[in-house]
């Protein structure tokens, strides 16, 4: 099982906790993941944080991996959605609710407003991969 890269991007709005957000962020991914926060500014001219991270250390992608799973609240409905989070090149599209998040949750969204997670798998099956990791 190889995870050769996780990429995970958020926007945070003007009424948001960046630093908040940022800090539970940096539990998951651990401070040697990097974290990029680029300012865009909306229609009125109002700031929009966009932070990401690119983790291409596979024992640190893996870790991380791992971290997500064990803290996800209900493994049982990714297991079930996994079809539906996959695309033929290998990447592993994830989405998790931004306002559960910064509570300490780690839960499944399909909303808009929601953390970004795509990881890259090679050399395995991928919903035998997450079958493996997330059981």
């Amino acid at each position: 099982m190889v995870i050769t890269q996780l990429d995970l991007e958020v926007n945070i709005h003007a009424t948001e906790d960046l630093d908040r957000i940022i800090n539970y962020l940096v539990r998951l991914l651990t401070d040697k993941a990097p974290i990029v926060v680029e300012v865009l500014y909306g229609h009125y001219g109002n700031p929009i944080y966009r932070v990401k991270s690119s983790i291409r250390d596979k024992d640190l992608a893996m870790s991380v991996t791992r971290s997500i799973c064990s803290s996800l609240v209900d493994r049982d409905h990714l297991l079930r959605t996994i079809g539906n989070r996959i695309d033929s090149s290998g990447n592993i599209f994830l989405r998790f609710d931004k306002q559960e998040f910064v509570g300490g949750r780690i839960i499944l969204s399909d909303a808009d407003d929601v953390i970004r997670v795509r990881l890259r798998i090679t050399g395995v099956d991928v919903v035998q991969f997450i079958n493996e990791v997330c059981k």
